[in-house]
């Protein structure tokens, strides 16, 4: 199967109504086409016109219905009316994705506060902002016939799943995006029958984030000691973003998924392997000189 082919079916989503913030580049614009390729109604949210002019652009001319709305995420006045517009427009939302976020890279003595804040405000606030504002119109209503709610997807990072250099900002944020995750999952899933998941991305090529975070000989030599010697595509965190907004994730619940093969576990090899296989083969011969209970290696 080439990359570009999904694996779902064309109408996963068909009759959908999917808002996605930061939804005209990068990840965002690609979870947004595949959302619309499978079938879904897109509203793209962004500050640069422009940028979502583009946007909008190339989803029309893939057959999508999409409209893109200028906002901040930061304001709750924007998320209101953003909300309410793509209400008005497709009638209805199903599908929330929060993926605006701000980064750059700064040593924790040389950020000032108003940068941490900054960030904290986007990839924090804004995410609670926008579920908060879409909640009226994601949750079940009996009364209405609607027995199920909405899916609302996060995105996060897996910076502070251990530690990064010069990204204490963004880890405290996305420590707690992950925690927003976890709390609506389980307060609005119990309440208003809404699914509430996140995805930790991992270096993702033809992002923009990738492009300005690590010079080039850095990206080469972190592919060294990846677990799958390369880093990923736009496609793949949209193909799992597809997966949970569906029907095929309808028990999921409370989830962030790591979709960075497996690089958050990875340090650099220190030790050839080669080396470790001799070590071991030293310490067992010590082992049954002073007769030591044999190390079976």
């Amino acid at each position: 199967m080439k990359m570009s082919e999904s694996p779902f079916k064309g109408d996963i989503l068909k009759g959908k109504v999917a808002l996605i913030t930061g939804g005209g580049s990068g990840i965002g614009f690609e979870i947004s086409a595949q959302f619309g390729i499978h079938g879904a109604s897109v509203a793209i949210m962004g500050r640069r016109r422009q940028v979502l002019d583009f946007g909008v652009s190339e989803l029309r001319s893939k057959g999508i219905q999409a409209i893109g709305l200028e906002g901040d995420v930061r304001k709750r006045e924007d998320a209101a009316r953003v909300v309410e517009t793509t209400v008005k427009h497709f009638g209805k939302l199903d599908i929330l994705v929060n993926g605006a976020a701000g980064n750059f890279l700064a040593s924790p003595e040389n950020l000032s506060p108003n940068g941490f804040r900054t960030v904290i405000e986007i990839d924090s606030v804004g995410t609670f902002t926008m579920c908060h504002e879409a909640l009226k119109y994601l949750k079940a209503m009996p009364e209405k016939g609607l027995s199920t709610g909405g899916f609302v997807l996060n995105i996060s990072a897996n910076l502070h799943y251990t530690a990064s250099w010069y990204q204490i900002h963004v880890s405290a944020a996305k420590a707690a995006v992950d925690s927003i995750t976890r709390s609506l999952a389980l307060e609005w899933g119990t309440d208003y029958n809404i699914r509430v998941n996140g995805i930790a991305p991992g270096p993702i090529e033809g992002t923009p984030g990738f492009q300005k975070l690590a010079p080039e000989e850095m990206k080469s030599k972190a592919k060294e000691y990846m677990p799958l010697y390369r880093t990923g595509e736009r496609w793949d965190i949209a193909m799992a973003a597809l997966y949970l907004a569906s029907d095929a994730g309808k028990y999921i619940n409370g989830c962030t998924m790591i979709v960075d093969g497996g690089f958050w576990l990875s340090r650099p090899r220190y030790i050839p392997k080669e080396d470790v296989k001799e070590l071991s083969r030293v310490v067992e011969k010590k082992s049954r000189m002073v007769g030591l209970p044999s190390s079976k290696l």
